[in-house]
């Protein structure tokens, strides 16, 4: 399987301080693992949560090999060891108590020709094809509890005064569950998106169908994603592009 260079933004937007943290910094053709992660708990402390798991998850990956991206125990573990990491930190600062964070995961196979996604909090991966979404994580959130109790709409979410409450995240006290999902079926010109919530303030389906289309580049639609985001965004924004070359 062959990529295109992937793209990536890492984003103040307008906040003072930004908690999200993206992995790897500079990505290449040949990078298979990617990670956005969205930090919460204020005082600088968002930004060393989301920085943690996203250097727990890629040492765990560089140090266990998954064997086969079916292993449904592979992710589960290694955020088990992540957690207790993170925990070690807390013991020896604990100013951080309260600190967490959101997490996306894309690992791709060259070999299977298949990628695992995991998550946990609202940040979002996306598998798109043609402007089509094949594939979307289901938000960890108070509204998207909401909308799947038939309380509000989807389209009710997107204003909701709780938007931002999630129900899960990543803390080091408190451990959590990690949903996963495997995209068995990657096609040439296929896209993946991780992103944050704050690139999802101006960002809707309308918006990803005409401009995640076979034809265009990675960075003509961050382009059109930055544009869109750059004087509205109120929160830290950050996201991956990647484009699939081949197969």
């Amino acid at each position: 399987m062959k990529l295109y260079v992937p793209v990536h933004c890492h984003e103040l937007g307008q906040r003072t301080n930004n908690e999200d943290a993206i992995y790897p910094k500079e990505a290449s053709e040949k990078t298979r693992l990617f990670m956005v992660c969205d930090g919460v708990g204020g005082q600088a402390k968002g930004e060393v949560a989301s920085s943690l798991v996203c250097q727990g998850f890629a040492a765990y990956v560089s140090e266990n090999p998954i064997g086969t991206i079916e292993n449904s125990m592979y992710l589960p573990l290694a955020l088990q060891s992540v957690e207790q990491n993170l925990g070690t930190y807390l013991e020896t600062h604990p100013e951080a108590k309260g600190m967490a964070t959101t997490l996306t995961f894309l690992l791709i196979s060259d070999e299977e020709e298949k990628a695992l996604i995991g998550w946990v909090g609202d940040s979002r991966v996306y598998h798109i094809r043609d402007g089509k979404i094949l594939f979307q994580t289901k938000d960890h959130s108070v509204v998207q509890g909401m909308v799947d109790m038939g309380e509000i709409t989807e389209e009710e979410a997107q204003t909701h005064p709780k938007r931002n409450i999630i129900t899960r995240a990543i803390n080091g006290t408190n451990p959590t569950r990690i949903d996963q999902h495997v995209i068995t079926d990657i096609k040439k010109d296929d896209f993946f998106f991780l992103c944050t919530d704050g690139i999802l303030e101006h960002l809707d389906e309308e918006r990803i169908s005409l401009w995640f289309r076979d034809k265009a580049s990675v960075q003509g639609i961050k382009s059109e994603i930055m544009e869109n985001a750059k004087d509205g965004t109120k929160d830290n924004y950050s996201m991956y592009i990647i484009k699939i070359k081949d197969v």
